[in-house]
């Protein structure tokens, strides 16, 4: 896996950069871990930013603004799809992921990718919406449920207002929902609810802050309480269950 490190623009830089975007890495060839791509060969371009700060968020460095700051390269599309060329020829798969990548303008990027043969597809919490989000290949949206400490009333109502968008724009999302626990499965059980017209993929929790030998126990204990709790689940007869994929083959290793 090649992973491209940030690095600092020159001292002294002046030209406009009014495209320049918040890039904290690019990498790949690897695997899509989770969603409904799960197994798809992919590269990744990550973003920094984010308007929520989630418990068990594991991609802080793309989401603390300090960090943000002080990693992040700002790069053009151009600039962007230069990098992606410098990585090992494999994936026609571009995923774009945070942070929350719908807080950029990336339509401009989405039009090169596209140009260029590749397929865009893009994850955020449906917080926000922009119109490039409706030209993207697959919109995956992962509302968060209650272990994120991030639902709300308010964050429901924006997401209802980012899916409707969506649909008014001919955009239809994915939803994924990430599965700590029982409050987890009920929150999934209103998206279901909610918009059961959308594929709704279920994607086990991994724990943050534990070793590597007992954060795979916890992911494959979940992974099994969670498919034996959905197979009876009616509500939930149409979910798809996964996990992260990519924890499994590489542990919490970054950039793969």
């Amino acid at each position: 896996m090649n992973v491209l490190a940030p690095h600092k623009a020159a001292p002294g830089t002046d030209r406009a950069r009014s495209a320049a975007l918040p890039v904290i890495e690019i990498f790949g060839p690897t695997v899509q871990g989770e969603g409904p791509d799960m197994g798809r060969p992919a590269y990744f371009v990550r973003f920094g930013g984010c308007d929520f700060r989630c418990t068990w968020c594991d991609s802080m460095h793309a989401v603390d603004p300090a960090i943000v700051r002080a990693t992040a390269q700002r790069l053009e599309p151009a600039e962007i799809r230069s990098q992606l060329g410098a990585l090992q020829d494999g994936p026609d798969l571009v995923v774009l992921s945070g942070g929350n990548p719908a807080l950029l303008e990336l339509g401009q990027l989405v039009d090169l990718l596209h140009n260029e043969g590749f397929e865009v597809a893009v994850e955020t919490q449906g917080s926000r919406w922009k119109p490039w989000l409706a030209r993207v290949d697959r919109l995956v949206v992962s509302p968060k449920g209650p272990s994120s400490g991030m639902d709300s009333d308010t964050n429901r109502r924006s997401l209802t207002s980012f899916l409707q968008r969506a649909e008014d724009e001919g955009a239809p999302p994915v939803l994924k929902a990430v599965i700590f626990d029982e409050a987890d499965l009920e929150h999934a059980r209103w998206l279901a609810l909610t918009w059961p017209t959308l594929t709704l993929h279920l994607s086990t929790g991994t724990d943050i802050g534990l070793g590597e030998q007992e954060t795979l126990r916890q992911l494959l204990a979940r992974l099994r309480w969670l498919c034996e709790t959905v197979a009876l689940d009616r509500t939930l007869r149409h979910a798809q269950v996964g996990t992260q994929q990519h924890v499994l083959a590489w542990g919490t290793r970054r950039g793969v």
